[in-house]
């Protein structure tokens, strides 16, 4: 998928550690900065997880959108597996909403244009299935939604991969395949945050977090 190699980029420092990768602030031969995500050894080695990992490269190269954070370079398997995407140089929505809510007009400029990549997903036919603030990415007054990962094609769309508990959708804690519906709700749970400073629904424990989702009215 490239003619880049992992040993081809220079890692700068440590953006991110996960149960199944690894992120690194990293330059390419060019000197363009990269988010270099390289997958744990045995995600290497598990044939499921190594089919997951290339499926991420793969729709991370081939998805093309403005608001979507853009795969550049890419090996899906292999001991040298490696995907590098674009890096923005302001971090998460998360990290931003540590400083206190977005006022009224940057939360809707971020909503519109991580909206209109969600959409665009859909229209393609595929979930995005983890809707939330630090899968979002910031840079300059530009908003773009990353984390492929977890992105299916609809008719695939699993439980398996359904997204982080305080932004699921109350139907998929009772089981119900995840939907559009699913990914939109997640993406309201993510607007009320960025607009309060807080998250509509919480709990101490899962099953608390659930109750709240299942049978508290919406704040």
């Amino acid at each position: 998928m490239t003619s880049l190699k992992r040993k081809d980029f220079r890692l700068r420092m440590l953006l991110g550690l996960g149960q199944t990768a690894q992120v690194y602030l990293a330059e390419a031969p060019d000197g363009q900065k990269v988010a270099l995500k390289l997958p744990r050894k045995e995600v290497r080695q598990d044939p499921r997880l190594a089919e997951r990992f290339a499926r991420e490269v793969s729709l991370s190269l081939s998805l093309k959108h403005p608001h979507l954070i853009q795969g550049l370079h890419g090996v899906p398997f292999s001991e040298e597996a490696f995907l590098a995407l674009e890096y923005l140089e302001e971090g998460t929505l998360e990290e931003r909403l540590l400083k206190g809510p977005l006022n009224q007009e940057e939360a809707m400029r971020a909503l519109l244009q991580v909206g209109q990549a969600l959409l665009f997903l859909h229209e393609k036919g595929f979930l995005h299935q983890d809707v939330k603030p630090s899968n979002v990415f910031v840079g300059d007054g530009v908003y773009k939604l990353g984390d492929l990962g977890t992105v299916r094609p609809l008719a695939e769309a699993s439980l398996e991969y359904a997204g982080s508990p305080h932004y699921l959708a109350p139907e998929l804690f009772l089981g119900a395949k995840p939907s559009p519906k699913s990914d939109a709700y997640s993406f309201g749970v993510m607007a009320y945050e960025l607009l309060t400073g807080r998250r509509p629904f919480r709990g101490e424990t899962p099953e608390a977090l659930r109750n709240a989702h299942l049978l508290l009215p919406p704040p």
